[in-house]
């Protein structure tokens, strides 16, 4: 069966300002008006639309092998951020950095990157006690922001150094602005000099020098310190005995960098609006934390006990999933859902709609943790939920962003209570991530008591 035709060039302009201005509304009406299978033009390119989670899965597990990541979105990615795992089509190439980077992402070697994780966070916490102390109100955002890219620095690359840090943090903050808000209206290409994309090329010019300099440090003392970085360099192939290039070094630590913060920093800032929107849940996760680590410093072996505070991260995911769109591209002709898709077609899927489908999810808005407790797990279908996507392209950091997620909850659950400062609801925000449309403040109150 052919898909609806979409609107003719008339349309185009109108079609590609409106998505830009609101994406999620344009999204959810184009689903809402054709079904789970949709049809729509963004400029010149003809987009096919996917919300059901099965039809999801065929182009990402079922004909894994027919979808590639050849499509715009992707093209766009790899002039940002070079060929890293996370940006190459596929093929042999993607597969040879797969068998390179798998071993670095092992349970073992995440336990060392753990240790650089709290280190980061201990020196936080003491920070926020300052903070907190004063009644002061933070700005999670940011705040979170800045945390999550030093702790993915100090395990990534054992980058400590206090001044090359702030350098670094300033410069990539501006990065992301300025790339969030090209993202929004990309009217004019970044190689047009406007005020912000020259903000943009310089920060990104210092972000690069600073990988460089760890790069070459790390190539030049040949010592393990137990960071990601470290071991790239030493990690061979077992089928060819390659090793990456100083350029996939760069490209794989860049993409790693910025989606590593990036996706951390706002799920952590959407924990904390629904946990003080949510005072009983807050209590549970409080009580949970307590008991399990009766007061001590929590370690990489707790996160698998803090079962009730992974339930709420969970369904955080479910509202508020990083990769909101993913894209592919049709290599052959397939069907989908009794719809003929053509070869060459670019294929945009939406978790944050298959995260609401009614299909699998009983009042879908509705912020509810139970929904992943161990039985209502096994009872769902697991392609419904997909916060870090699925099939060969699994996100290879989903359990470093777990072990960070989690850390950051229970060393900071185990020092305050969170207090909003506006119970005002906050929409989300879709650029390259899904961050909050309004800053979220909160007050960190230290245990045990009030605030007044």
């Amino acid at each position: 069966m052919p898909l609806p035709t979409p609107p003719g060039p008339a349309n185009f302009v109108r079609t590609m300002l409106t998505y830009q201005k609101a994406p999620l509304a344009f999204l959810t009406n184009v689903l809402d008006t054709h079904g789970d299978v949709a049809s729509f033009r963004l400029a010149a390119n003809r987009i096919i639309l996917l919300r059901h989670p099965h039809h999801i899965r065929r182009v990402l597990q079922q004909k894994a092998g027919a979808y590639d990541r050849s499509s715009m979105p992707y093209k766009m990615s790899r002039t940002l951020f070079g060929r890293g795992l996370a940006t190459v089509e596929g093929g042999e190439e993607w597969r040879s950095m797969r068998r390179l980077m798998q071993p670095s992402f092992h349970y073992q070697r995440v336990a060392t990157m753990a240790e650089h994780m709290l280190a980061v966070i201990q020196a936080r916490l003491e920070r926020w006690d300052e903070k907190a102390a004063a009644g002061e109100v933070i700005d999670t955002a940011p705040e979170m922001r800045s945390l999550t890219l030093r702790v993915v620095a100090r395990a990534l690359f054992a980058l400590e150094e206090g001044e090359v840090c702030d350098r670094f943090a300033t410069a990539i903050d501006t990065v992301d602005h300025e790339l969030g808000a090209w993202m929004q209206f990309p009217l004019l290409p970044l190689s047009v000099p406007t005020a912000g994309h020259r903000r943009y090329w310089a920060n990104r010019a210092v972000v690069e020098e600073i990988i460089d300099y760890v790069i070459t440090q790390h190539l030049t003392d040949q010592v393990d310190r137990g960071d990601l970085l470290s071991m790239l360099i030493m990690t061979e192939d077992e089928e060819t005995g390659a090793r990456l290039t100083d350029e996939q070094l760069r490209d794989q630590v860049m993409i790693m960098l910025w989606a590593g913060h990036e996706t951390g920093a706002n799920v952590l800032t959407w924990t904390w609006y629904r946990l003080g929107m949510h005072p009983e849940v807050q209590q549970r996760v409080l009580r949970e934390i307590d008991d399990e680590l009766d007061g001590r410093p929590p370690t990489l072996a707790d996160c698998s006990k803090l079962t009730y505070t992974r339930s709420v991260l969970d369904e955080v995911q479910r509202l508020y999933p990083q990769q909101w769109l993913a894209s592919r591209r049709s290599l052959e002709e397939d069907e989908i859902g009794g719809f003929r898709v053509p070869a060459g077609t670019d294929i945009f899927f939406s978790p944050y709609h298959a995260h609401r489908h009614p299909e699998f999810w009983d009042e879908p808005e509705e912020f509810r943790p139970e929904r992943f407790t161990a039985d209502e797990v096994a009872k769902r279908d697991r392609s419904a939920y997909l916060p870090f996507g699925s099939g060969p392209h699994l996100c290879i950091g989903n359990q470093f962003a777990m072990t960070e997620m989690l850390l950051v909850i229970a060393s900071t659950l185990q020092r305050y209570r969170l207090e909003l400062e506006s119970q005002d609801p906050v929409v989300p925000r879709p650029l390259l991530t899904l961050g909050p449309e309004k800053p979220i403040r909160v007050r960190l109150v230290p245990r045990g008591r009030s605030s007044s």
